[in-house]
């Protein structure tokens, strides 16, 4: 794992950054702390529910009483 400075690692940014692009971590430097230049990985997207997806897990009575609790409740919300 390279270590550079701060300094030259602004010098030598596009460098880094296809080491880092191709899987090698590199630890930058400043001011006695370190930095880890890491590709990223993103999460797969989470799917969307089509619309109703749910309706047949609550009860119209069920929700209602939940809703009334709700309106009861001691936080309020602030607008």
């Amino acid at each position: 794992m390279p270590t550079v400075s701060i300094s030259e690692a602004k010098q030598r940014l596009g460098e880094i950054a296809d080491r880092a692009i191709e899987g090698e971590h590199v630890v930058i430097i400043r001011k006695s702390k370190l930095l880890v230049l890491k590709p990223l990985e993103l999460p797969e997207p989470v799917p969307m529910r089509p619309p109703g997806y749910f309706h047949d897990c609550y009860d119209e009575e069920a929700t209602q009483e939940s809703n009334k609790l709700a309106a009861r409740s001691v936080r309020k919300i602030v607008k």
